[in-house]
This record gives structure tokens, C-alpha cells and sequence, in this order.
């Protein structure tokens, strides 16, 4: 009898050792991933600050696919309103060697500005870096000794921040970041401190390269995480893709910024949209709450705004 007791006190304490186990492991099991948040798309009524006593300056931009100008009038302040511009192709980011055209058609770049009454020494001639990357730029300066005008090559990172300069209103600075999704590269900055910090990544046309659209995304969404989340309340985009996106809006609108729909509200019927809308998709993230088009800025304005500080 003793002995049948015992057994069976052993019996219940194994019992009890294997629920106990049993419902550790349930208490382990990992809950279900959280649905990611549906951002909240707000306005930004903005009214950007009229230069006072201003005076004309001008920019020949010479880009992997444009060649464009653009005519601003700036005051002191930096402070700058758009007068007019114009877009032609460069084509350098399709291998094409164009050279003689795009010389002849900076000639002609140079005569209109200077016709709608620009001071030549207010004139600005600069390439950006993904063309710098590509091409000569001491050969083409040696084809325009006759022009008054030298190429002036500008970094990834001069861009960042002129495109910052140009962009974002004082006013915004410390809770905003840029976002300049060109063809040969795109660029993020943003302001900490006394000092403006930018990452480069793969421009719109990364599909030339058979880059994968996961690779980019991947690529993006690891530059994004480097801005500091205090100044991801705000992205402000540039872009012709982009503008590619929201261009049924602007016509017909006099504003300067619009807010952009979620990434899923865009078309991705050519590769180039397609290729737009991974960049944009990777940077749509908590804790931005609006992102907004600037259909006047760009680097090159801020280049030309740099020069009056």
C-alpha cells in the first residue's frame, strides 16, 4: 500500500512538471506582426515670403537627361521668387555623345536669359553630379571659351543642401527633411545643428542598370532611417517624376507646394513611374505626416541663393 501511494504522489508530480511545461511554451508563442498605421495626409497652406528689392540671377543646369535654365529674382535675405523657366535634354545618362548640341543650345540658353534682361555676370553655369561622375567636364568647359561661361561641377552633397536652401522655409527647418529624386541619383538632408547632412542613393532610372526594385527600396528606406525622427515630421520632395505624379493638380493652380496621396494612389504604367513610386513607397513612414511637392524649387535655385549669403 505504502508503496502504491508513492507511486502515485511520483505519478501526479510528473503530471504537474509537464502542464507547467506545456504552458511556458504557450506564454513564449510571439504575438502577430502590427498592420502598419495608415499616415494621415494633412494640408500645408504655406505662403512663401515675396523677395524685396530683389535682383535677377540666372542658371544653366546641366543634368544626366535635362539641360534646363531657370531665371530668379533673389534679395538679400535669400528670399527668391521663379521669373521663368525652360527645359531641353542632355541625354548623357543614355550614353549619348551630344557635346556639339548641347553647347550650341547653352548658347542659346545664354541669349534668351540675357534678352529678358539678366546681367551676364549674374548668369550661372553649373553641372550636377551625375554628370560630373560621367563626363569631362575640363573638355566641355574647353568648348565654351567663347561663351563667357564656365561649368561650375557640383557634388552630391552640394546639391542636398542647396536643394534644403532653396526648399524648406526657415520656418520648418528643424522638423523637416528633402528628398530630390533626380535620374542619376536621389538625395535626402536634413539640418542638424550648424550643420547640413545628406545621403546619396539610386536616381529614378536605377532600371537602366537592372538594379532590383527590392534592392532600391531596401537602399532607401535604410537612408530615410538615418534622418533623425525630430525632423521627419515634414519631407519635402522635388523631382520631374514626382511632379509626374501630381501634375492633374497643378494645372490650373497658381500654388507653389502640394501635398502628395499615399504611394498607391500613383500610376505605375512605365518603368519610370514604376521606379518613382518604389522610392516613394520606401520613404512613406511614420512619423512624416505630410509630403509635399515644391513645383518651383530645386538645387539649382539654391545654388543661385547661395551665392548671396
Amino acid at each position: 500500500m505504502k508503496l502504491f501511494i508513492k507511486v502515485c504522489f511520483i505519478f501526479l508530480i510528473l503530471l504537474t512538471s509537464c502542464g507547467v511545461k506545456k504552458s511556458s511554451k504557450e506564454e513564449t508563442k510571439p504575438s502577430p506582426p502590427k498592420e502598419q498605421p495608415v499616415l494621415e495626409k494633412r494640408s500645408f497652406d504655406y505662403q512663401p515670403r515675396v523677395p524685396e528689392n530683389g535682383e535677377l540671377n540666372a542658371v544653366i543646369e546641366l543634368g544626366s537627361l535635362g539641360l534646363n535654365y531657370f531665371i530668379v529674382e533673389i534679395d538679400s535675405d535669400g528670399c527668391w521668387r521663379l521669373e521663368r523657366s525652360s527645359f531641353g535634354r542632355s541625354n548623357f545618362i543614355y550614353g549619348v555623345n551630344t557635346n556639339t548640341e548641347i553647347i550650341a543650345n547653352i548658347k542659346a540658353f545664354k541669349s534668351e536669359i540675357v534678352n529678358y534682361g539678366v546681367n551676364p555676370q549674374n548668369i550661372h553655369l553649373i553641372a550636377s553630379s551625375s554628370v560630373v561622375k560621367s563626363e569631362d567636364i575640363p573638355a566641355l568647359n574647353s568648348q565654351l571659351t567663347n561663351v563667357s561661361l564656365k561649368i561650375e561641377s557640383i557634388n552630391a552633397s552640394d546639391e542636398a543642401r542647396y536643394a534644403l536652401l532653396a526648399t524648406v522655409p526657415k520656418e520648418f527647418v528643424e522638423e523637416s527633411f528633402i528628398v530630390d529624386i533626380g535620374s542619376g541619383n536621389t538625395k535626402l538632408a536634413w539640418v542638424e545643428g550648424e550643420d547640413t547632412l545628406s545621403v546619396e542613393i539610386h536616381g529614378s532610372k536605377y532600371f537602366l542598370s537592372e538594379v532590383q526594385d527590392t534592392t532600391v527600396f531596401r537602399e532607401v528606406r535604410d537612408a530615410l532611417l538615418q534622418v533623425p525622427e525630430k525632423n521627419r515630421n515634414l519631407c519635402f520632395m522635388l523631382g520631374g517624376m514626382i511632379f509626374e505624379f501630381v501634375k492633374g493638380e497643378i494645372e490650373g493652380s497658381d500654388d507653389r507646394y502640394f501635398v502628395l496621396d499615399p504611394p498607391n494612389e500613383y500610376p505605375i504604367d512605365n518603368e519610370k513611374l514604376k521606379a518613382a513610386n518604389v522610392i516613394y513607397n520606401a520613404l512613406y513612414l511614420e512619423p512624416t505626416f505630410s509630403y509635399i511637392f515644391d513645383r518651383d524649387s530645386n538645387f539649382s535655385i539654391g545654388y543661385l541663393v547661395s551665392q548671396k549669403q
